[in-house]
């Protein structure tokens, strides 16, 4: 039995977060040959049916039936499943993605269809991780995309590939590959990978010795974070204590079952030298191939193509472990993770990461140093820049910060000397983005200047009001036209014309105007109890425009205080 001699440990989680229903599920089986594990992450919004428990009973149904490791079964098992999903979905469209491993406990195939994922650690190291049917993989994998934005980016759940899709559908399944004792396979819906990073999945794998505990700890990371929203998550830790391993006495007996087939070919003629000679002209072509890849890789790395490099690395890579070539397997795996190493570092460098920029290419300058083939001074200036556009980074956060703090004139005196170190490093958006920074601080620093001024104009304006109540208009006139002054200098125009205003009123009061001058001949009688207007008739009115000097003469009478008018010769 296999799983006995083997030791396999399984536990996992799924909760539903902060929502009501909870639509991931995991379900798996272990049995005495084989095993399966599936995790699914239901996509659409039915209440009624759970479409991925329907899609994961459904896989585990057919592989109960049929246990295998065939890819091209294992394949069918998911087509079932997605037509099972396209039947279901009369009222509403049922969707699904779904990632599955099985295993006889020695070697493991998995398959995916959407964004659940497989991650295997061995060694305390990411060794696999299954890649998403989604479009931001796509334009990760065209190198529009750097693999550390992916878990990020805003078309990660936009789905190429899923159960229920109308239409085609093309899971991935992978080949047959060989399990590691310690290795530890952890299975998760987006939920838990977009909240866990890799890094923080290899810390808590450092923590932990059971599977129980690394997905508690994950889990323990992920609400952590204290978002108001949490999403459904799902993990699943199976731990590979123990492989099954073959019996050498049932090997030789199986050799031998295979010499006595070949043997009757061999007496019968040239078909096992057929089979022979096209296996050996396989591996020839392998070999080649692991020479001709390698070569290219290195004119690609001399050309500073590295994502090229890496691409005809891998190639080369593949083709050694074709032909069990375990020296070139190591030696061009160095290659090609220095040229990787590289990749990542100008993906981190573009996205103005500049401190993972460095960190990758001071790996990458570690692992070279062992290479006669990298250029070192390349690898130099790409150290410096990065470095040199971190510091101008810290400077620029430290900048925003004491803005935030209202520090206005330290922020504009730390914006300045990040924009000088930028220009000297040829930055130019840094220097575009500090330019901006250095705007902000001046308004920042010319708005509380005004907001000062203005409070001093307030201040002698009212005092003017003050002087003006208790009539000291000398002094209301010299503080409003010192409030009118400083209104003037930080523009405040409707401020300066109404204290002109005021103004105007003060030095009325200060200088009254002069009374109009009192009509001649116009003194009354003191006894007769006042003055009394002379009374004109029409032709005294006209002699009066005439203006002729002396022509008549006005006699006041004191008789009764009223005024008599006698006329001379003029009449």
């Amino acid at each position: 039995m296999r799983k006995e001699n083997s030791d396999f440990k399984t536990s996992f989680l799924s909760e539903a977060g902060t929502f009501i229903r909870n639509k991931d599920y995991f379900a798996f089986t272990e049995q005495d040959d084989k095993a399966c594990y599936v995790i699914a992450r239901g996509l659409d919004s039915d209440m009624e049916k759970e479409s991925a428990e329907l899609a994961v009973k459904s896989v585990l149904g057919s592989f109960l039936d049929r246990p295998t490791l065939s890819r091209r079964k294992l394949k069918r098992y998911l087509w079932e499943a997605h037509e099972l999903l396209q039947i279901e979905s009369r009222r509403v469209r049922r969707k699904v993605s779904l990632t599955l491993v099985a295993t006889d406990y020695t070697r493991m195939v998995w398959a995916v269809a959407g964004n659940t994922r497989l991650y295997q650690f061995r060694n305390g190291r990411l060794h696999t991780k299954s890649k998403d049917q989604s479009l931001s993989r796509s334009m990760a994998e065209a190198g529009e995309l750097s693999e550390d934005r992916l878990d990020r980016h805003e078309e990660r759940h936009n789905l190429l590939w899923y159960l229920g899709k109308p239409g085609a559908f093309e899971p991935f399944v992978s080949k047959k590959t060989l399990l590691s004792e310690g290795d530890v396979l952890l299975l998760c819906t987006p939920g838990m990978w977009e909240n866990v990073d890799g890094a923080e999945m290899l810390d808590a794998l450092e923590e932990v010795k059971e599977p129980a505990e690394l997905v508690d700890t994950l889990e323990d990371v992920l609400l952590s974070r204290q978002n108001k929203q949490v999403p459904n998550y799902t993990a699943a830790a199976v731990y590979v204590n123990k492989v099954f391993k073959e019996d050498p006495k049932k090997k030789w007996k199986i050799i031998k079952r295979i010499a006595l087939v070949l043997i009757p070919l061999l007496l019968l003629g040239g078909g096992a030298y057929y089979y022979t000679y096209r296996t050996a002209m396989a591996k020839a072509e392998a070999a080649a191939a692991i020479f001709e890849r390698e070569k290219s890789g290195d004119e690609a790395v001399q050309e500073k193509d590295y994502p090229n490099a890496v691409k005809e690395y891998s190639e080369a890579r593949n083709a050694a472990i074709k032909v069990n070539d375990v020296v070139h397997m190591r030696l061009i795996g160095k290659k090609q993770k220095t040229a990787q190493l590289i990749v990542d570092g100008d993906g981190s460098f573009k996205d103005g990461n500049y401190a993972k920029a460095l960190e990758s290419y001071e790996k990458a300058q570690k692992e070279a140093k062992q290479q006669s083939l990298y250029d070192e001074k390349d690898l130099e200036a790409k150290i410096a820049k990065a470095r040199t556009y971190q510091q101008i980074t810290e400077l620029m956060k430290q900048g925003d910060q004491k803005l935030q703090a209202q520090d206005y004139e330290g922020a504009k005196e730390t914006y300045a000397k990040a924009k000088k170190e930028a220009q000297q490093a040829d930055f130019a958006s840094g220097e575009k983005e500090l330019a901006a920074k250095l705007e902000a601080a001046d308004a920042k620093i010319a708005g509380v200047f005004k907001e000062k001024k203005q409070l001093d104009a307030d201040k002698l304006e009212k005092k003017g009001d003050q002087s003006y109540t208790a009539q000291a208009y000398e002094q209301a006139v010299t503080s409003y036209a010192m409030a009118q002054e400083i209104y003037q200098e930080i523009n405040m125009l409707e401020k300066v014309l109404g204290v002109e205003r005021k103004i105007t009123k003060a030095q009325e009061k200060l200088n009254p105007p002069p009374q109009p001058p009192q009509p001649a001949g116009a003194d009354g009688a003191a006894g007769g109890g006042g003055r009394a207007p002379a009374a004109q008739g029409a032709g005294e009115a006209g002699a009066a425009n005439q203006g002729a000097a002396g022509q008549g003469g006005a006699k006041a009478s004191a008789s009764g205080g009223q005024a008599e008018k006698t006329e001379g010769g003029g009449k």
